[in-house]
């Protein structure tokens, strides 16, 4: 009767008795007591990788140096120690006893994901969850092509834990309309900084020469550049001297305060020309008046990346892997 049961289960299980159970979810760096941690461990002691005595469920360096040495074994990069999709699916691969398929040419080992046409182009450039607040979180995106302009306005950032978000539109030149209309085109060289905390203005935008007044009134992170062009007093010499030397001395991107006005005829100009709009219809035609920088704001109240270890995914508007970025 032994010997029938055995044939039946050979028969339906023909690689043998049980099938391995396969890995479902995520594991990384800070895990404790996690019957799944430990099956990854023996799963990696299995293979060389794992050396502790024991399968303690605990995610600390001796596991996140195993599972790095494993992803560096199957070819996935970066090998960063966390265990995610790609890395199930090598070592589900394996536990059904095929071997996993030969990483995509250039796709740094991501046998699971469909390349971007813009990988290569658009990279994260800096990655900063290490905060305790939405504020101090930030990831830069940079467009390293030398010759194409890419709108990288619903590109999707991903994080280690499913979280999400679309890098919205925003003003190529702020004030010129109400609406965040326009998209957000990187050129050769241009960066976007997406910090994730809120912005009490609450606007997106391209920087340029007089996007510095815009903090007068209202608190920027990162801070904004202060580069408005000064007054050259020799093209207006309709003003007094005392006029003259208050514009001199006057601090960069910011109004005049009222007690800084000697005469009508300098209180007409300081409201004319130092302002945000008045700079902007002075200089908007200069080559060098926009910057290679854009500002971009989530509005989020709560945390989006880890604070220890984490692993940012950039993808395109398909869907597709333009970039990672750990640390």
């Amino acid at each position: 009767m032994r010997y029938a049961v055995f044939l039946f289960f050979l028969l339906l299980f023909p690689g043998g008795a049980f099938a391995e159970q396969q890995f479902t979810r995520d594991l990384y760096f800070g895990l404790r007591n996690d019957p799944e941690v430990a099956r990854l461990q023996e799963f990696l002691r299995g293979r060389g990788h794992f050396t502790y005595p024991q399968s303690t469920g605990n995610f600390f360096s001796v596991t996140l140096r195993a599972v790095r040495n494993f992803q560096q074994d199957q070819g996935i990069s970066p090998a960063a120690g966390y265990f995610g999709p790609r890395s199930r699916a090598a070592a589900n691969q394996l536990l059904a006893g095929t071997p996993p398929p030969p990483p995509l040419s250039g796709a740094g080992g991501c046998s699971s994901c469909a390349l971007s046409p813009y990988k290569g182009k658009i990279k994260i450039a800096s990655l900063n969850g290490t905060g305790e607040t939405p504020e101090s979180e930030e990831i830069t995106v940079v467009n390293k092509s030398t010759v194409e302009t890419i709108s990288i306005t619903g590109f999707r950032v991903e994080n280690s834990r499913g979280g999400r978000f679309d890098i919205p539109k925003g003003h190529e030149l702020p004030g010129s309309s109400a609406v965040a209309n326009n998209p957000i085109r990187l050129r050769p060289g241009d960066e976007a900084v997406i910090t994730l905390g809120k912005q009490e203005r609450q606007i997106n935008f391209r920087e340029n020469l007089c996007t510095g007044y815009l903090d007068e009134f209202s608190k920027f992170s990162p801070s904004l550049s202060h580069r408005c062009p000064r007054i050259n007093p020799r093209e207006f010499p309709q003003l007094s001297d005392r006029c003259i030397i208050k514009l001199g001395s006057a601090a960069s991107c910011r109004m005049m305060k009222q007690d800084e006005f000697t005469d009508a005829g300098c209180i007409a100009f300081a409201q004319e020309h130092l302002n945000y709009a008045g700079c902007v219809r002075d200089h908007r035609e200069q080559p060098d008046f926009y910057s290679k920088r854009w500002l971009v704001w989530m509005q989020h109240s709560t945390e989006f990346f880890r604070n220890v270890v984490e692993r940012a995914t950039l993808k395109d508007q398909q869907g597709r892997v333009v970039d990672e970025r750990s640390y």
